[in-house]
């Protein structure tokens, strides 16, 4: 046989093998259920059919309430996944002796939440952020604020539409750094800023399931 003809035909088989026997190999080692389906490996979902028009449904922007409590003040990681079903959070947090949710109160039209999701494909998070305005200037305010200093914290707002949202993680809090304004005239806003955000999260903003959300601790006064 020519040395030609030798090439060819183990050519062949090479294609045979790589193409036909390898993948046949390869699928072999996947478990099946009783129906054939793939049960091992990370499963796949296809994208679901939404609704995203609010097509006759109120969809107001805005917050009415923001609540916050220091993540050290959280007892182990939360959220995270295992309390996490169906794209909202089905269990409150374990806080550390009687510690509570403060209720921070803002001028209308100042507070607002947001996320990002960013990276390039296969190095995607999501970012999470909070902002609002603390109007005035007092010893009382000065205090609070100073408990931002190297503190990370976790924010739950309340939307318009009564979900509420919960920004930050105790394992992964928002750091919040406040601007003043003393305003240059009397009709200047004169008050703070608070502003901050967190990346490298694993999940976007998710809501606090309706179920629950009616017993979060919240302190009663100031």
């Amino acid at each position: 046989m020519k040395a030609k003809t030798v090439f060819n035909v183990l050519l062949a088989a090479l294609v045979f093998a790589v193409g036909v026997v390898v993948p046949n190999e390869v699928a072999a080692h996947f478990q099946h259920d009783a129906v054939g389906t793939v049960i091992t490996g990370m499963a796949v979902l296809n994208f679901a059919n939404l609704d995203g028009q609010s097509f006759q449904k109120p969809n107001p922007g805005g917050l009415r309430k923001v609540y916050r409590i220091c993540s050290a003040f959280i007892t182990g990681n939360w959220p995270n996944d295992t309390v996490i079903t169906d794209g909202e959070i089905t269990a409150l947090p374990t806080l550390v002796a009687t510690n509570k949710f403060s209720v921070y109160d803002f001028p209308d039209g100042t507070a607002e939440v947001t996320s990002d999701s960013n990276g390039d494909p296969g190095y995607q998070s999501f970012k999470h952020g909070v902002e609002l305005a603390i109007a005035g200037f007092s010893k009382t305010i000065q205090k609070e604020l100073a408990k931002d200093l190297n503190a990370g914290s976790v924010f739950i707002v309340e939307m318009n539409d009564n979900q509420l949202v919960v920004a930050g993680s105790s394992d992964n809090p928002i750091f919040v750094k406040k601007a003043f304004k003393g305003g240059k005239k009397g009709s200047d806003k004169r008050g703070f800023t608070l502003k901050g955000d967190v990346d490298g999260m694993m999940w976007d903003v998710l809501p606090l399931s309706s179920t629950i959300a009616a017993t979060l601790p919240v302190q009663t006064s100031a």
